[in-house]
């Protein structure tokens, strides 16, 4: 059963809804690459992100079920690398929103759970959107079960995003401009010392 579940940044002034939420229409996956470590302390937030191996649980999911009502102004989107997603968050209070592509077009949206007031796979978590299919860039060595759901987890983001696209057509909501498709805030990127620095940090 898809559920609507309540979004907000910590302080309330990002808010918004993420509609249709279930185990069907998500990929529910961990991450423990450093990038994602880095954003966490980038942001002064690794307690409220990661665990205590290091890593990120995340929702993939259509962007265009993911609302915001108000509180566009603080939006800011930060590059960690020079190839890596935009990741999305609120500036008055650094909670995580989402990973998107560089540009809009493609329907990808990866969701960290503290917007929705909960952390990693808690209970609550699990009923929204299913459990965990796979790990992401899994540090080695990765065993061969392992491999086989990460490829399973991957080739079945892409037949979504397949259907997304062809579906409902270019994908802008809630990041993008619906003309351009480039990003309604221009992205922060980092410097080479500023990355470095924060890579001390990954585990």
């Amino acid at each position: 059963m898809a559920t609507d579940a309540p979004m907000s940044c910590t302080c309330g002034k990002v808010t918004g809804m993420i509609r249709g939420l279930s185990p069907a229409s998500t990929n529910h996956v961990r991450c423990p690459c450093d990038a994602c470590q880095a954003y966490a302390h980038y942001l002064g937030r690794a307690d409220d992100m990661l665990d205590e191996g290091g890593y990120s649980n995340i929702f993939q999911m259509n962007p265009r079920d993911f609302e915001i009502y108000g509180g566009h102004e603080h939006l800011a989107g930060v590059c960690i690398t020079n190839t890596g997603p935009v990741r999305w968050y609120a500036d008055c209070c650094k909670t995580p929103l989402g990973n998107s592509f560089a540009r809009g077009g493609m329907p990808f949206l990866g969701v960290l759970p503290i917007c929705t007031g909960l952390k990693g796979t808690s209970s609550a978590v699990v009923d929204m959107v299913g459990p965990v299919r796979a790990v992401g860039f899994e540090k080695p060595p990765i065993p061969l079960g392992s491999r086989l759901r990460t490829m399973g987890m991957i080739m079945r983001l892409f037949t979504k995003m397949a259907i997304w696209r062809m579906r409902y057509g270019k994908s802008w909501k809630p990041f993008f401009d619906e003309r351009t498709l480039r990003p309604i805030k221009k992205p922060i990127k980092l410097t080479d010392a500023e990355r470095a620095a924060l890579y001390e940090k990954v585990v």
